[in-house]
């Protein structure tokens, strides 16, 4: 169950509800349950149809809540911080905590019903109930933070407690493994974002599903210290190098018959490659899982 819930648009105003009050959330609605649109055919004289796709629809939450306060100048502040937070002029996202110690984010959230007041109250501190709906276009919750994939970096060496041995002790140790298995713990396929770096100059970097057969690789010369960052989100697709300070597209450098890959549920088996010193290469894959329901 869901105990409080923490708001915030794209300006940074945010604004908790909670069980403690004074901005009680009471029962907020559209966190499970979602309906699809089911893509079918049908051939002449065909028994039943062919169903090709399932589609989500865009999900509705609903917040309904209330407030209790001393005095009509508490009243007013209060309402004035939910006007500020919930202002569908603005995109905000969510973060939701549970009972069960789960913590989800929705993002890219907009407010479709600001505030709205029952104020049929006939004392200064009675429970005042208020209603607020957000449309959120991608169906999904999600992880707060983002999850990361290494290969070919240096993992620590030093443990507490220390001790120095009279040869020495590495500050660091290779990870030398090329491939590695992301575990998707999400309802859905996720986009990723690979990030590619060099400790030398590299040339055409890549990663590889095994079980997919997908690939994406880059048919270009990275140079020492250069960072290359690939996204294969919905609307957002980039190709970008960064190096001595500076970003530049390098879309066209993507070979042709690379995808942009989204992780499975479940295992992905992942393998990087480069067509020249491959230990100086380090690769960073970074994902989200996303959940039908809190």
């Amino acid at each position: 169950m869901i105990n409080k819930i923490i708001y915030e648009n794209e300006r940074g105003i945010s604004i908790e509800l909670n069980r403690e009050g004074p901005l009680f959330l009471f029962k907020p609605e559209g966190f499970d349950g979602l309906e699809s649109d089911i893509v079918s055919s049908k051939s002449a004289y065909q028994e039943g149809i062919n169903i090709s796709k399932t589609i989500l629809k865009d999900r509705i939450l609903t917040l309904n809540c209330y407030l209790e306060v001393d005095n009509e100048q508490q009243r007013y502040i209060l309402k004035r911080k939910l006007y500020n937070a919930f202002n569908p002029k603005l995109k905000g996202h969510m973060k939701i905590y549970t009972d069960a110690g789960y913590l989800r984010g929705a993002s890219n959230l907009r407010v479709i019903q600001a505030p709205l007041f029952d104020d049929d109250y006939e004392t200064t501190n009675e429970l005042v109930s208020f209603q607020i709906q957000l449309a959120m276009p991608l169906p999904y919750f999600e992880d707060i933070n983002e999850n990361r994939a290494d290969f070919g970096n240096d993992i620590g060496n030093f443990f507490f407690d220390l001790e120095l041995e009279e040869e020495g002790k590495e500050l660091s140790i290779k990870n030398n493994s090329i491939v590695t298995n992301i575990f998707n713990e999400g309802d859905a396929q996720t986009p990723i974002k690979v990030v590619f770096k060099a400790r030398t100059v590299i040339e055409n970097p890549s990663i590889y599903n095994v079980y997919t057969k997908e690939f994406i690789k880059l048919n270009y010369t990275m140079q020492e210290g250069e960072e290359i960052t690939v996204t294969t989100h919905h609307g957002n697709k980039r190709v970008e190098s960064y190096l001595n300070g500076i970003t530049k597209n390098i879309f066209n450098d993507l070979d042709i018959n690379s995808t942009f890959i989204w992780l499975d549920i479940g295992d992905n088996v992942i393998r990087y490659d480069s067509d020249t010193m491959i230990e100086q290469l380090e690769v960073y894959i970074y994902y989200t899982n996303y959940y039908l329901g809190v």
